[in-house]
C-alpha cells in the first residue's frame, strides 16, 4: 500500500510539474504540452459555458431585433466583433473585443454576393436555411456555420453590449477566397492552446489570421500575455481599423453600444 501510495503521490507531483512547465514555457515539449491539455481543455469547455443568470436591462444588452436592424446592410464576408457580459471566462480575453468571426447574411445574400453556381455555394446552402442570419466562427465546440442568435445568448435573454464589424468590398472572387478558406476549418476544434501559428486548431482570431491570408492580408498585431505571443480580437480590430480600410477591402461598417 506504500508503494502504491509513492506511485500515486509521485505522479501527481510530476502531472503538476509538467502542467506548470508547459504553462510558462509552451511548446517546447510536446508530451508535457498533451498532459496540460489534457486538464486544461475540459476545465476551460466547462468554464467557457459558465453563465451567470443576466438581469434584463434594455439599457445594456443590444437585442436580436436591434442587431438585426444594425447589420441589415452588412455584405458577406465582413468581420464581425462581439464584447458580451455574464460570462466570466470572456473577462481573461486580453483586450475590449472578446470575440470575432466571418459574417454571412442570409442564404438570399449569399446568392447576391458569391457565383451560385460554385462549390462554395453548395456547400453554404446545405448549412443554411432561407430565414436565419448565419455567422461563421470558432468557438468553444470548434468551428462552424451557425445562426447568429447563438451568439451571446441573444436567443433567449442577451448578453451582447457591444457590436462592431468591417464590411467587405473586396471582388467577387476575394469574398469567395475568404469564406471558402475559413469554411475550410469547419470541424476543426477550438484551440485551448492559444498558439495564432499551429492551423491543427484554431481559436477565433485566429481562424480570422490564416483566413485573411487567403486574400493576401497578413496580420502581425500581437497581445503579449505571461507565455504566449497571440493575436486577440483587439489585434485583429486595430490591424483592420488602422490597415486594411486603406486598401479598402475592408471598411469600417460601424458600431452599436447602448452604454456610454
Amino acid at each position: 500500500m506504500k508503494v502504491l501510495n509513492r506511485i500515486i503521490g509521485f505522479s501527481a507531483v510530476f502531472c503538476v510539474l509538467c502542467i506548470l512547465f508547459s504553462l510558462f514555457f509552451p511548446g517546447n515539449i510536446r508530451f508535457v504540452d498533451n498532459i496540460r491539455l489534457f486538464f486544461q481543455k475540459p476545465l476551460v469547455r466547462w468554464a467557457g459555458k459558465i453563465h451567470i443568470k443576466p438581469f434584463v436591462s434594455e439599457d445594456i444588452d443590444i437585442n436580436f431585433d436591434e442587431l438585426r436592424d444594425f447589420i441589415k446592410d452588412l455584405p458577406p464576408g465582413s468581420i464581425f466583433f462581439t464584447r458580451t457580459r455574464n460570462y466570466p471566462l470572456c473577462e481573461l480575453i486580453p483586450g475590449e473585443w472578446k470575440h470575432s468571426g466571418v459574417f454571412l447574411g442570409t442564404k438570399a445574400q449569399m446568392a447576391s454576393h458569391i457565383d451560385t453556381s460554385g462549390a462554395l455555394y453548395r456547400t453554404l446552402d446545405t448549412l443554411m436555411n432561407s430565414i436565419d442570419i448565419y455567422v461563421l466562427d470558432s468557438q468553444s465546440d470548434g468551428v462552424s456555420v451557425h445562426p447568429i442568435q447563438e451568439l451571446s445568448n441573444l436567443n433567449e435573454s442577451s448578453c451582447l453590449t457591444h457590436f462592431a464589424a468591417f464590411a467587405f468590398n473586396g471582388r467577387l472572387r476575394q469574398r469567395g477566397d475568404f469564406i471558402g478558406k475559413a469554411l475550410s476549418f469547419s470541424g476543426v476544434a477550438y484551440d485551448y492552446d492559444w498558439i495564432t501559428e499551429d492551423s491543427g486548431t484554431v481559436f477565433c482570431s485566429e481562424l480570422l489570421y490564416h483566413s485573411l491570408r487567403a486574400v493576401g492580408l497578413h496580420v502581425k498585431n500581437r497581445t503579449k500575455t505571461i507565455s504566449r505571443t497571440i493575436i486577440t480580437p483587439d489585434d485583429l480590430f486595430r490591424y483592420l481599423k488602422l490597415y486594411a480600410g486603406k486598401r479598402k477591402m475592408f471598411t469600417f461598417y460601424g458600431s452599436i453600444s447602448k452604454q456610454k
